[in-house]
């Protein structure tokens, strides 16, 4: 079993728990534009989001002194268009209530990063604040991938979908989504591979937005991949292990 398999595999006993004690809210949530706010034209700022996470499964602790608050004020700051908010709990550290927190003390955007295998995941998301949602093609088939995006969408959230290979590319094509996110790490050996966003991202359809995830190190890396066709960039682990994540995140992001 590798650790993709293994990471669902506890997912499906969180959802389970959660739906025992699920319940819904009553008032409708305002959702802040994720995908709008991500693309705001800025000439002296690459589009980022920035991400939230105290651990990773290839890199174990990232960042000892965590404080969700404050790396997301600081990313405000810095420049960031949007966040990412890392809810998974038992190999990347997260909380769901991280997104009602950080949310009280920013304006940005929310995404939801999380390995979401159901329905009732996108509407705990809803409830909690987020203003979009991660949907990894790897994990799911066509009809889950058409009935959660739908839901997102009725929800008022965006979608990010992740791929992570060329037929995971074609099937996000096939379903006219708006967004593609082409990961750099293949989430099974957790390996990365910096050619996969220059491989794939030719056969994205041009109106449809592309943002490239992991391997980010540095700023040239930024203007390589912009010349790929990138639109934005999700970038986590080189910011949250650096000794000032305001500097660092103005430094990469600078055109």
């Amino acid at each position: 079993m590798n650790i993709l398999d293994k990471i669902c595999q506890l997912k499906q006993k969180e959802i389970n728990l959660l739906k025992k004690k699920f319940k819904p809210l009553q008032q409708k949530i305002q959702t802040r534009g994720f995908l709008k706010n991500l693309l705001i034209k800025n000439d002296d700022k690459f589009n980022l989001i920035a991400e939230i996470k105290k651990s990773s499964p290839s890199k174990g602790l990232i960042c000892k002194k965590f404080n969700p608050i404050k790396i997301a004020i600081d990313y405000e700051k810095a420049g960031a268009k949007c966040l990412s908010v890392l809810t998974e709990k038992n190999y990347f550290g997260g909380n769901i209530n991280y997104i009602s927190q950080i949310k009280k003390f920013v304006k940005i955007p929310i995404l939801r990063k999380d390995f979401i295998i159901d329905e009732w995941q996108i509407i705990e998301s809803y409830q909690a604040g987020a203003d979009c949602i991660l949907l990894i093609l790897a994990i799911l088939n066509d009809l889950q991938l058409k009935k959660f995006y739908n839901l997102s969408n009725k929800l008022g959230m965006d979608v990010i979908c992740e791929v992570h290979d060329e037929e995971e590319l074609l099937r996000a094509i096939k379903l006219k989504v708006n967004c593609i996110g082409v990961n750099n790490r293949n989430l099974k050996t957790l390996s990365v591979d910096k050619s996969t966003f220059h491989l794939l991202s030719s056969k994205i359809p041009n109106k449809t937005i592309k943002i490239c995830e992991s391997g980010l190190t540095c700023n040239d890396d930024l203007k390589k991949f912009t010349n790929s066709g990138a639109d934005a960039f999700l970038i986590g682990e080189t910011l949250m292990k650096s000794k000032n994540i305001y500097k660092e995140t103005k430094k990469i992001i600078k055109k």
